[in-house]
């Protein structure tokens, strides 16, 4: 093998070993692209609804990009946060709602409960049925909502 063919053989492995190269660095961003990791749902809010009962407000965003929603669960049960987390993670939430936290007002009333919030509501449920020790209650969730945002394009 003579000189010339021996920088032509050299220069095409350098060609091969970056396209290689690249190829890797594409897929490593591709991999962390699609799996990147998500935020934990963080409990924010507990309190003390009726004897037994407790009230949650948990804080979800799946990324920094995504907005944050806030999950109001009603439980009986009362454990440490992250314990908690799973339990709510199986129950489904009476109210889901995209404000912050600070713009929640949370009042005991006779029947139940009176919600005011500032922001858009994706679901909510006015019954909650809870159990007063061997019977099951029907509380009431009153809410008052009112949306802060200017009107979305449809994207039509």
């Amino acid at each position: 093998m003579n000189k010339t063919e021996w920088q032509a053989l050299k220069l095409r492995l350098k060609k091969y070993f970056a396209i290689i190269f690249l190829l890797c660095f594409a897929g490593v961003l591709t991999y962390g692209y699609v799996h990147k990791p998500e935020l934990p749902p963080q409990i924010v809010l507990k309190q003390n609804f009726i004897p037994g009962e407790w009230l949650y407000i948990v804080e979800e965003a799946r990324d920094r990009s995504d907005p944050k929603s806030l999950r109001f669960y009603m439980d009986h049960r009362e454990s440490t946060d992250e314990t908690m987390k799973v339990y709510l993670g199986k129950t489904p939430a009476f109210l889901v709602s995209d404000t912050d936290l600070k713009d929640v007002v949370i009042q005991r009333v006779a029947n139940g409960l009176h919600i005011k919030l500032k922001g858009a509501v994706s679901d909510y449920q006015s019954n909650l049925y809870l159990k007063d020790g061997d019977t099951y209650t029907t509380y009431r969730v009153s809410l008052e909502q009112v949306e802060t945002r200017p009107p979305l394009p449809s994207g039509r």
